[in-house]
């Protein structure tokens, strides 16, 4: 199973219908909802809003496409859809900007229903991608409402169905989800039966009591000591221990050099302060950025999924991870570092890990962007095999857990600092969704919008009931994808023998030592 780019999709040629949903008066008209905004979501408001001022394209969206059998009963899903909407607090509410503050209205449920767009028939996938790739873009910033797309395209095969949401209502455990719900609730519909699921939790709640806890958290938090600690180990890491991190905005003149080591930092304002991306929507105003002579070349992506382990594999391993005290995700960690250190990038592994923070049975099955960040390092020196690397990378997990339950935001402004993640590796077990036994049949993936960066290299790890897949996306530089390429092919084949044979060595690899670049 693959989290992919809409251009990955086998998109088929068909009728396709835009789901939209409308509601009898504008946003701006909703009750004024006085509950806070989480500080994942204010911050991406803030970068959006900056993106709008100077005219840059950004799109942060997340999705979820699978098939359903036959043709679309229209009536059922229109109902379908209804319900998922009153079922979700995340899809009736809007934040916007009053007064240089983050403001936000919702709506009740009921108020807000569906109706169909006729987008055309279109005889082939290349259109029907350009006009279903347009919708999404178009349809999913967190400045508008709604933030969210369906689409249905009724095609040969059956009716496909893709739908995405801006990140600000939606996290990628929640886009897995999504198949299994709004199948749920259509098959239902057409039974003239009432769904048999659990009440979601609200987000909106969540938020305002994440937000009510972050106040509390001071310099002095064990989460955030965790933080200052890694950035101060990043900073002053050997040049051979050269792994792309962070790139770091630093507005403290005092504070360490955080551009040290390959990491890129901004310079600061004349007051000290750094002028960051976002500030100024919600306060002043900054220049726009002027470009002299040629435009600079876009930065270019690429993007790369496959099967690292199948089930088979995948249950040997976390039966070996068990038998070490650990995870699957510690044995996963310790493959990634045991194979950056084998081509000569340093002992010294780092990376941030987003963990969630859906911290009570009421937000399983909730819409909403759960997710914390955490600092990751671990030594590979000394290590002679992987199955001496499990137990201190899950020793590592566990110990800045801690860490994630602080939003990344708020530790920023204690530390005052503003890093951007370069180099991140997530990892989800999704066996347990509702949902998960029709996804192979169902040709269910999950999606994330196109990104063009020359700097970030991102992983996601998926345990799912085929197997263990990696999706990932890098600069699309020659050395980047050669490097990413025989990085990624050299770790199926330490996970592969340590689940055959119970444990691999680790040994120098011959060739160019990773650049990351």
């Amino acid at each position: 199973m693959e989290f992919i780019e809409l251009a990955d999709y086998p998109l088929p040629g068909g009728h396709v219908v835009e789901w939209l949903p409308t509601a009898a008066s504008h946003w701006a008209d909703w009750p004024r909802d006085t509950r806070a905004v989480s500080h994942n979501h204010e911050q991406h408001l803030r970068d959006a809003l900056e993106h709008n001022r100077i005219r840059e394209r950004r799109h942060y969206w997340l999705g979820h496409a699978f098939r359903l059998d036959g043709a679309l009963d229209a009536a059922a899903w229109r109902i379908a859809l209804d319900q998922w909407i009153d079922r979700h607090e995340a899809l009736r509410t809007h934040v916007t900007v009053e007064g240089g503050r983050p403001a936000r209205y919702t709506a009740e449920p009921g108020v807000i229903r569906v109706r169909p767009v006729d987008a055309g028939t279109h005889a082939s996938t290349m259109a029907t991608f350009r006009l279903v790739q347009d919708l999404l873009d178009e349809g999913t910033s967190p400045l508008r409402w709604p933030s969210y797309v369906c689409v249905t395209i009724d095609g040969r095969r059956g009716c496909t169905v893709v739908l995405a949401a801006d990140h600000s209502i939606m996290d990628g455990y929640s886009t897995t989800g999504i198949g299994g719900e709004l199948r749920a609730l259509y098959e239902s519909a057409r039974a003239g039966t009432a769904p048999a699921l659990p009440a979601p939790g609200s987000y909106v709640d969540f938020s305002e009591r994440e937000r009510a806890v972050a106040a509390t958290v001071t310099a002095d938090d064990p989460g955030v000591a965790l933080w200052r600690e890694f950035l101060s180990s990043t900073a002053n890491s050997d040049e051979a221990d050269r792994t792309p991190v962070l790139s770091v905005v630093d507005p403290a003149p005092a504070a360490p050099d955080y551009a040290r080591n390959g990491l890129r930092a901004e310079p600061a304002s004349a007051n000290g302060l750094a002028v960051l991306p976002g500030d100024d929507p919600f306060g002043r105003v900054a220049a726009r950025p002027v470009a002299v002579g040629a435009p600079a070349p876009e930065a270019t992506q690429r993007t790369l999924a496959l099967e690292l382990l199948d089930s088979r594999a995948a249950d040997a391993a976390a039966a070996l991870a068990r038998e070490h005290g650990q995870s699957l995700f510690a044995v996963l960690l310790a493959a990634f570092a045991a194979t950056t250190a084998e081509f000569g990038a340093g002992r010294d592994f780092r990376t941030v890990v987003p963990l969630h923070t859906r911290s009570e049975p009421c937000w399983a099955e909730t819409l909403g962007w759960f997710v914390g960040l955490a600092p990751f390092a671990l030594d590979t020196g000394g290590a002679r095999t992987l199955a001496e690397l499990v137990g201190p990378a899950g020793a590592e997990l566990r110990r800045v857990r801690g860490a994630a339950r602080v939003p990344f935001r708020h530790v920023c402004d204690v530390l005052e600092v503003r890093p951007r993640i370069a180099f991140m590796v997530s990892y989800m077990d999704i066996r347990a969704v509702p949902g998960a036994h029709a996804w192979a049949d169902s040709e269910t993936r999950w999606l994330r919008s196109r990104n063009r960066s020359g700097e970030e290299f991102f992983f996601w790890f998926l345990r799912t009931p085929s197997g263990v897949s990696l999706n990932m996306r890098y600069p699309g530089t020659t050395r980047a994808t050669r490097d990413i390429h025989r990085h990624v092919l050299r770790m199926r084949e330490l996970l592969t023998e340590f689940a055959v044979r119970g444990d691999v060595p680790v040994r120098p690899v011959e060739g160019a030592p990773l650049s990351w670049r």
